[in-house]
């Protein structure tokens, strides 16, 4: 995901947020939020 600001690549962090996954930009510091889509786990 690039910087909106900087137009520069963020950084994923490692755990998920609310099933969001949290870009930093390393150099303004802004925060993006995507939504997870990786897959579910199944029901049991």
């Amino acid at each position: 995901m690039m910087c909106r600001k900087c137009r520069i690549k963020m950084t994923e962090q490692k755990r998920t947020f609310h099933k969001q996954r949290k870009w930093i930009c390393p150099r303004c510091g802004a925060v993006r939020f995507q939504q997870d889509r990786r897959k579910p786990r199944p029901p049991e």
